[in-house]
């Protein structure tokens, strides 16, 4: 049986919920050196509306004043990834050398996309970040994905993709744990009441092709191109 988005969400919750009253969340050890991390990539994602990403730092400052020692996500960091073409590799060369020919997959598949809506409604969490729920309206994600998996693959690239796990939510990742938390059950607490807050919706309208650091870092991002969608 096919598991909904929302099924998907729900067990992130509980695996993630168990973790924080625990006080086991896992750790991020690359984020103590952070500046260090040579791990990069190269992905189309989504960015979320000034509104909804205002919206979103507005509920992070909450958590923030909670556990001031996590890692949050900037506004102009936050994403919806649709897909990676290679992940967090310290060896991307041989990657990018290949740029050239993601794009001409990536340019077909997009010159035919139209513009379609998120919604995002309320926080999830995994033992390792928090996140915000966003679902699709309709199926044109999904529909794009799998289209951009058949044309990465028909151009001999596909043994780059879904090497983490195989991405079929709209999530965007909003915090990162990686250092003990101060009161595991306070922020427990406060994402529990954060599961229905609702973030609002974006139009998407353009799609990014970046080189990436593993966080989406503003100042290690390098926009390569922005399809608009028509």
């Amino acid at each position: 049986m096919e598991t909904s988005l929302q099924d998907q969400y729900d067990q992130m919750w509980l695996s993630a919920h168990a973790a924080l009253t625990a006080g086991t969340p896992n750790l991020d050890p690359h984020l103590l050196d952070k500046a260090g991390d040579r791990r990069r990539g190269a992905t189309l994602l989504i960015r979320p509306s000034a509104a909804v990403a205002e919206t979103v730092a507005q509920t992070l400052a909450q958590l923030e004043d909670l556990e001031a020692d996590q890692y949050y996500y900037a506004p102009g960091e936050l994403h919806v990834t649709v897909l990676s073409l290679f992940t967090g590799t310290t060896e991307p060369e041989p990657y990018v050398a290949q740029l050239p020919l993601y794009r001409r997959a990536i340019d077909q598949v997009l010159a035919a996309t139209r513009p379609f809506t998120l919604h995002f409604d309320g926080l999830t969490a995994s033992p390792a970040a928090v996140l915000v729920q966003g679902y699709p309206a309709g199926p044109e994600l999904e529909r794009l994905r799998n289209s951009l998996r058949a044309a990465i693959q028909a151009v001999g690239l596909g043994d780059s993709l879904d090497r983490r796990y195989r991405i079929t939510t709209a999530h965007m990742t909003a915090a990162r744990f990686y250092r003990p938390l101060r009161d595991p059950n306070a922020l427990a607490a406060a994402l529990q009441s954060l599961r229905h807050r609702s973030f609002g919706s974006s139009l998407v309208a353009e799609i990014h092709l970046v080189e990436n650091d593993w966080y989406m870092s503003q100042d290690r991002v390098h926009l390569l191109h922005a399809y608009p969608l028509r």
